[in-house]
Formats: C-alpha cells, sequence, structure tokens
C-alpha cells in the first residue's frame, strides 16, 4: 500500500484538499481531464492508508462498467486489492441491494432482469391481446414512456391515476404500464430501470433497511455526478 505522502504526490493543492477534506458531504466540480476520478482514487487510498475505514465501509460509484473498472484498476495499483470494496456502477449496485432484500419487495433473490428486447417483447404482446392498433401504439414508445416515469420515480399508481381519462392514448399507455407491471410480477422480474427505482421505493418503504446501508457504509463517493437523475 503506498504511503501518505506517495498518495499526495503530484497532487496540486485543490486536488490535495479534497483528498484530505474530512467533513460533510463535499461536491468537486472542473473540467473535463483535470483528474476528478484522480482525485476520488486517491481520496479513497487515502482513507484506508490512514485506517479511516475499511474497503466494505466504502461505496465507490460510477455510471457505466468500463469506467468501474478502471476505477478499480487504479485503487488497486494504489492499495491492493480492496476485498469487499463496492466499486459499482449504480444499476450494479442496486442490483447487489435487490437480490439481497428481494422478499421484502415480493420477489425471489433469482429474479429475473428484463432488457431492452424483453420488455418490448413483451409490451408487443399485451398491444396485441389487449386490442390496441399496434399500427399506432408502438412497444417502444410505450416502453419510453414507462421508463420515462420510471426514472422520474412515478409509481404504477400514481401514473394511472394521473393519467388524463379524456384522452384515450393516456389510457392506453395507464393501462399497458400497470399489465405490463403485473407481468413482470407474475415472472419474478424487473426491467433495468426498476433496479434504481425499486430500490429508492426499498429504502422509503423500508427504512430499517436504508439504516442498514447507511450504517455500512461510512464514504459515498459519486463520480460524474453531474450526470445523476432525480
Amino acid at each position: 500500500m503506498a504511503g501518505n505522502t506517495e498518495l499526495l504526490s503530484g497532487l496540486n493543492p485543490q486536488q490535495r484538499s479534497a483528498v484530505e477534506y474530512r467533513g460533510q458531504a463535499l461536491l468537486i466540480v472542473a473540467g473535463a481531464g483535470s483528474g476528478k476520478t484522480r482525485v476520488l482514487t486517491h481520496r479513497i487510498a487515502h482513507l484506508l492508508a490512514n485506517r479511516e475505514a475499511w474497503p466494505s465501509q466504502i461505496l465507490s460509484i460510477t455510471f457505466t462498467n468500463k469506467a468501474a473498472n478502471e476505477m478499480r484498476e487504479r485503487i488497486k495499483h494504489l492499495v491492493g486489492d480492496p476485498e469487499g470494496m463496492w466499486i459499482r456502477t449504480f444499476h450494479s449496485a442496486c442490483l447487489q441491494i435487490l437480490r439481497r432484500e428481494a422478499e421484502r419487495l415480493g420477489h425471489d433473490s433469482n429474479f429475473t432482469v428484463y432488457d431492452t428486447g424483453d420488455t418490448r417483447a413483451l409490451l408487443k404482446r399485451l398491444i396485441k391481446s389487449g386490442g390496441y392498433d399496434i399500427d399506432k401504439l408502438k412497444p417502444q414508445m410505450v416502453a419510453a414512456v414507462i421508463s420515462k416515469a420510471k426514472n422520474e420515480l412515478q409509481s404504477v399508481d400514481d401514473f394511472v391515476g394521473n393519467a388524463d381519462s379524456k384522452n384515450p392514448k393516456a389510457q392506453a399507455y395507464a393501462e399497458l404500464f400497470a399489465a405490463y407491471e403485473r407481468e413482470k410480477s407474475r415472472n419474478n422480474a424487473f426491467d433495468f430501470d426498476d433496479l434504481i427505482a425499486e430500490t429508492v421505493y426499498l429504502f422509503k418503504s423500508h427504512p430499517e433497511v436504508a439504516d442498514q446501508y447507511r450504517r455500512k457504509f461510512r464514504h459515498v463517493l459519486v463520480d460524474e455526478y453531474q450526470d445523476t437523475n432525480h
């Protein structure tokens, strides 16, 4: 493991300040290529070198598998293999949480995760079986509406309740959303958007679970924070 001096060498004053900071939430704002990810990885290494946290107490989050793998390699280069540390994308972290807690949401832990093709195939079947005009109501259109609602953390009940009763298309979307959710539940499945939305719902509906993860992760580091949705 690299020592403190080595971990701080080569950092400019602003980067070093961020690595050594030990207060409440810290937001780092900097341009592309200015070393934000380097600061994040050196901060993790600094926490471990000073024995301020165990690897299992750190959650490091980013957006793509490529970025997560790169982060993991950088940290491994600085401190060796940090066994037990969560270095993940948002979706993979949420997937692991849902695997552990699925029964609280009425699912088995071996649930299936639908990809785009699975979602569209199911919606195509529901459009056809529901007697909707498939030429006017495309599966990809319905999938986009459902995805948008989930990313805005709208439940299916909220979506159905807010649908304009005088708008046939809005009613069709609401009916298909509800049917889609029922079918997914019967199949013990989540879709890709559910991974984050259902984890948020889990934490809100089971505060004791949220508190468990809050105690587990003493340090949460988010790369590319500006790209996070609601």
